[in-house]
Order: structure tokens, then sequence, then C-alpha cells
């Protein structure tokens, strides 16, 4: 047997092998069932920390062990779409990325009670799982840099108010004029900021505030009307803005999906002429139907036929350019000639 023999047979057993792989756990039965387990491990986590669980050290135990169990059936549902991918195609989809992230760092946090605690966010995974929560997320990607420009225009706010309530009030609480320490320093004054920004008990500090300062009312109303209202209200229509685009990104979650599952080019051959072309989802789902592809093939022919008649047409056009051309010259050289002969 030839080394190139060898090889084409080697191919073959990775590509069995590897579609063997993608039969068993790329299938979306397969997807729902381990959307199911991170439901339910989920689930089991939030139970966990009532008393009947923390106190009975047995149950505990149970329930840590079950947690371990379902951490490695997700550890080899990653390993096993890693080495279907592979390296390059693994890390080129984020949804993967962040996946593995979080298998990883839940065998991390296996240590101390405080960092167990983080193992909740494995509950995270069911956005990469429940398309429509992944649309959305993208979604919101996309009008990330409207979002990064008003959380900008925020910071620049809180900056300018934070100084100038610093500046007007520190003391007050020292001095017993204050039940708190709103302003006592910048941190507290951006502290205090966040609260009135979201309309907690603001009214309460301004009026204590003012029993020194009767005018103390106006940069307090003032940062309530660029925060409250005209900053959340920005956010709200970058959001509706995000909530638009998720429309159209539903609108072709079915052909995505169908070319995620396939998206190798099926080659149809017409009068000898090789053509590649892609699949499409039809309405209802599945694979084009029988006359679907034949309807496709005889609108390929007949484009085929256009094609070759406007190639005739070309070489006739380049025929009579030539004419046109020949007897333009010819009556040059005699204009020229009865012009030497004057």
């Amino acid at each position: 047997m030839t080394m190139a023999a060898v090889t084409t047979a080697n191919r073959k057993d990775c590509r069995g092998y590897y579609d063997n792989i993608r039969r068993l756990f790329n299938p979306q039965p397969f997807a729902n069932f381990i959307l199911g387990l991170i439901v339910i491990n989920s689930i089991m986590m939030g139970i966990a920390t009532f008393p009947f669980v923390k106190d009975d050290d047995d149950l505990r135990y149970k329930f840590d062990l079950v947690d371990q169990i379902f951490l490695i059936i997700f550890t080899i549902e990653s390993a096993m779409q890693l080495l279907y991918f592979g390296l390059r195609g693994f890390f080129r989809d984020g949804f993967r990325v962040f996946d593995l992230l979080i298998v990883i760092l839940s065998w991390a946090m296996e240590g101390t009670q405080v960092i167990r605690a983080f193992r909740i966010f494995r509950a995270s995974r069911l956005i990469t799982r429940i398309e429509t929560m992944r649309n959305l997320l993208l979604a919101i990607f996309n009008v990330m840099p409207k979002m990064t420009a008003i959380f900008l225009l925020l910071i620049l706010i809180f900056f300018i108010f934070g100084v100038m309530f610093t500046t007007l009030f520190k003391g007050m609480y020292l001095d017993g004029e204050l039940t708190e320490p709103f302003f006592e320093s910048l941190f507290y004054s951006f502290f205090t900021l966040f609260q009135m920004m979201t309309m907690d008990s603001w009214s309460t500090i301004m009026k204590q505030i003012q029993e020194e300062y009767p005018t103390a009312w106006i940069p307090f109303v003032i940062f309530i009307i660029l925060t409250g209202f005209v900053v959340v209200n920005l956010i709200i229509a970058v959001i509706c803005d995000a909530v638009s685009i998720l429309g159209g990104v539903d609108n072709n979650a079915g052909l995505s999906a169908y070319a995620a599952e396939d998206d190798r080019p099926k080659e149809v051959c017409i009068d000898g002429a090789n053509y590649n072309i892609i699949e499409q989802k039809v309405e209802g789902g599945g694979k084009p139907s029988s006359q679907q592809c034949t309807t496709t093939a005889q609108r390929l022919e007949e484009l085929q036929k256009q094609l070759d008649d406007l190639v005739v047409a070309q070489d006739q056009m380049r025929r009579v350019i030539e004419v046109l051309s020949s007897r333009a010259s010819k009556v040059k050289i005699k204009s020229s000639s009865h012009r030497n002969r004057r």
C-alpha cells in the first residue's frame, strides 16, 4: 500500500470519527438535554442555600456530589466541542468560548466556601443555549458604541457634580447637620449621586441640606433632570434600538441555523457546466424539495443561455467594430493620398 493510500485512509477514518462526534454532540436533542441539565443544576444550587440543606451534612454532601457529576458532564461536552471544531474553529465562536470559560472557572471555584458561592454563574450558560437570549445579547453588543458614549457622558456629569457637592457640603455631617456622611469625601459623593439618580430618597437628602442652605435645591434638581430623566431615557432609547435590531435577527434565525448545520456548497451539473449553490432554508423548515431544486436548476439553465447569447452578441459587436475600423482607416488613407496629389 502506498503512502498516498495510507494518508487517504487515515483522512477517511478521521472524517468518520469527527462525523460521529458531530452526530452525537451537535443534534438538537442533545442541546436540549444539556440545557435541561443547566436548568436543573441551577435550581439545585438555589435549593442548596436553604437551611435544611446547609445544616444537614449528609444532604449537603449529596448535593455537592450531584453538582460534581453535572460539572463532569459539562466538561466532557466542552471537550468534545473543542475536539470537533479544533482550536481555531472553537475560539471563533464567542459563545463556545464563554461556555468553556464558565466550566474552567467552575473547576477553579471548588476551594473555599466564598469562592464556591460564585458557581451560580454557571447558570449564565443559559444565555448561550437559548437562541432568543443569544440574539438579544448580540443586538445589545451592536449598540455598545452608543452605550459607551452615554456612559462617558454620565461619568462626566458624576465627576462635575461630585466635586461640586463635596466642595459645597463637606463637613455638614461632622457638624451634626446631616444624618449620614453623604458628601464627606469624593467617593461618598459619588455613591450619594448614584442613589439620587435612582430616585432613592433624594428629596430627604436635599431637605436636610436646605435647612442650612435654602438654595441647595437648584443643583439637586439640575442633577436629577440630567441623570434621572435625560440619561436614563437615552439608555432606554438605545435598548429599544437593540430590540428593533433583534427583530431582524429573528427573521434570519432559521436560515442561520440551517447554514450552521451544513454550509457546504452543493454541486449541480447542467450541460457539462458545474455550479456551486448553497441550500437555503425554506418556509416551514427542512431542506428544499425536489421541485424547488428542479426550479433552481431551470433558472440556472436559463441564465446560462442568456450568458451564451450575450457572448454571441459581444462577438458580433466586436466584428462590426473591426469592419468599421478597417473602413475608417481606408477612407483616411484615400483622403491623405488625395491631398498629396493636390
